[in-house]
């Protein structure tokens, strides 16, 4: 090039073209399924059967607590066995038996307790057994004598029972 000249400015190719293509910028999300993490809209589980699921929880909480003592108790048992006769007959086998059975009462109520909290049908109509069965055990101590107490069984039960029985909202709420 030569003292003022300057250069041609670069000219495109016949087979380029000025304009850039455009890229389409949006993104495809995926879609996520949330119908099982949410529940229905309009269907709230009523306060009621939040109160029983607590019941619930802490029920669980103590048959898994006396349920370890129970086991934990069964050495105790087989050294002082020997003191008592009737104890002795029974042996440390039944308080460990007992202890395992109130464990696994204690679990289920747990997820019964879960079950209730998150509307699921089958808590409700296991949780409507239990109160059928609360209310037989209640009748049949209070025919052997115990009055007081087990009123206050039966009238616990049979509301319970009765709520998740016979309630429309709960009703609305599991269905």
């Amino acid at each position: 090039m030569k003292g003022g000249e300057t250069m041609p400015a670069a000219q495109p190719k016949a087979n380029q073209t000025q304009a850039q293509p455009q890229v389409n910028q949006t993104q495809v999300q995926p879609q996520v399924n949330q119908t099982q993490a949410q529940p229905v809209q309009g269907k709230q589980v009523p306060v009621g059967v939040k109160i029983i699921s607590v019941l619930y929880y802490i029920g669980a909480v103590f048959g898994i607590i006396f349920g370890i003592l129970f086991i934990v108790g069964a050495g105790f048992i087989g050294s002082v066995a020997e003191q008592i006769p009737f104890i002795e007959f029974l042996g440390a086998g039944l308080f460990i038996v007992a202890g395992i059975i109130m464990i696994a009462f204690g679990v289920l109520g747990f997820f019964v307790g879960r079950g209730l909290w998150k509307a699921r049908n089958w808590a409700r109509i296991v949780a409507i057994i239990f109160a059928i069965l609360g209310l037989l055990m209640a009748i049949i101590g209070m025919v052997q004598g115990n009055i007081v107490g087990n009123v206050l069984n039966f009238v616990v039960q049979a509301v319970i029972g009765g709520y998740l029985l016979f309630s429309k909202s709960v009703k609305a709420a599991f269905t």
